[in-house]
């Protein structure tokens, strides 16, 4: 085979090295979760949920926390209960400590009533939807200060890079024998010209939580088995 080929085959070997080494960098995958000492030393004393991972932009670490406490109302000086949620995302690159990309908090006070306020942790958590090597974000969480049965509120968001697309509302009551009540639900500005692939994942965990958390929705216990199927 004449020199100039054999060069010829060597470049577009090394060409096809190279397209599958970037190609490997740009994957998205999940890493073993951070030990709980680790957590505390970034001031994390209580950690709900966490999700380490590795994209195009190096490695992430989303810590989802919860901070109960007193804070005394404005209005009334009284002492009122208070919760406060957490979700940040760390990042890092090589052997460099673990600094904040960004941060949220939502504080929910109540004077005297039943409060219920957290992550839903099943649903949160990190993914590529759009396959592009760049994580994503979605932190779900729900919050009640009441005295009965009525809707909690619900928020949802995605975050991509700079982006942010959320989804908020109440959760639908369906107490046996009564009209169900609640459910209406709020689209951010962005979500309408978020991607699809997007606003299909937001849609998808409105789904998932939005019936929730309540046990008097009503299940009817005399559905035939093979009803399901059809």
């Amino acid at each position: 085979m004449p020199a100039k080929y054999r060069w010829f085959n060597v470049c577009v070997a090394v060409g096809g090295v190279l397209l599958v080494s970037g190609c490997e960098q740009k994957r998205f995958e999940t890493l073993p979760p951070i030990p709980a000492e680790q957590l505390e030393v970034l001031g994390v004393q209580a950690p709900i949920k966490s999700v380490h991972f590795r994209d195009q932009e190096g490695e992430g670490l989303l810590v989802l926390s919860r901070v109960d406490g007193q804070a005394t109302d404005a209005e009334t000086e009284q002492e009122v209960d208070r919760v406060v949620l957490k979700a940040t995302l760390y990042g890092r690159s090589g052997e460099s400590a673990f600094t904040p990309r960004w941060k949220t908090e939502q504080e929910t006070t109540c004077a005297g009533l039943d409060l219920d306020v957290d992550f839903y942790t099943d649903v949160s958590d990190v993914t590529d939807l759009d396959q592009n090597g760049i994580a994503e974000v979605t932190v779900a969480s729900h919050a009640f200060c009441g005295g009965g049965i009525d809707p909690q509120d619900i928020t949802i968001e995605l975050r991509a890079g700079q982006s942010v697309y959320s989804l908020t509302g109440q959760s639908l009551i369906s107490p046996a024998g009564e009209e169900p009540f609640g459910g209406e639900r709020e689209e951010s500005a962005s979500y309408k010209g978020a991607p699809k692939v997007f606003r299909e994942h937001l849609d998808s965990v409105w789904q998932q939580v939005y019936k929730r958390p309540w046990s008097e929705v009503s299940t009817p216990s005399d559905t035939d088995p093979e009803d399901d199927t059809e």
